[in-house]
């Protein structure tokens, strides 16, 4: 195994390529906000994530790909003119987003960081 595609290592790429998508899609969605018809989409990646997580616990040297799901957001509500975007909740799921993201590269550069100073001594 190596030291730097460990799987954690492995899992957090896999996390930060998947906030990374959220992020295109919630960017689309504030885009279209004023669509007419246009419907929100959502990217669910938690369930697999926590699957994710679970396999690395039983198969630590083995990591499953983080498996994401894109589709339409079930949970927002229509405007008069059928589009689903509300601004408000687009705009909290990116700031949250964000903060995943730019946690999980920190998380990533800190691992790094540490093996680099193992290796200069």
């Amino acid at each position: 195994m190596s030291i730097i595609a460990d799987p954690t290592n492995t899992l957090l790429t896999e996390m930060i390529r998947a906030t990374a998508l959220r992020h295109r899609i919630l960017a689309t969605n504030l885009a279209n906000v004023e669509t007419p018809g246009y419907q929100a989409q959502e990217m669910t990646f938690s369930s697999a994530l926590a699957e994710a997580g679970e396999s690395n616990a039983q198969a630590s040297n083995r990591p499953l790909p983080v498996q994401t799901l894109v589709g339409v957001d079930a949970q927002a509500t229509p405007r008069r003119d059928g589009n689903t975007v509300d601004l408000d909740r687009q705009m909290v799921k990116l700031a949250q987003n964000t903060t995943w993201h730019t946690a999980m590269i920190q998380i990533l550069a800190s691992r790094f960081s540490g093996i680099k100073a193992a290796i200069r001594g």
